[in-house]
């Protein structure tokens, strides 16, 4: 191995110190709350006109995006 080979490092691949900057805690919980809301209203809309495979899959999601509001 040559000097030059031995001098470079490879940088490290793990998470930062301080955490990553952006996830489900980066992202402010207002838009959380948004985003479950406007899920759920679009999922009862759907159920109350018989689109219910649709329906529940957005019931789904909305209760997804609800659990990041989980403290």
């Amino acid at each position: 191995m040559s000097d030059a080979q031995r001098s470079r490092r490879r940088l490290s691949s793990g998470p930062p110190v301080g955490g990553w900057g952006f996830g489900a805690r980066g992202i402010p919980t207002a838009f959380w709350t948004g985003l479950s809301a406007v899920l759920m209203v679009v999922a009862v809309v759907l159920l109350v006109t018989d689109y219910t495979g649709y329906g529940a899959l957005l019931a789904v999601l909305a209760l997804a995006a609800a659990v990041n509001l989980i403290p």
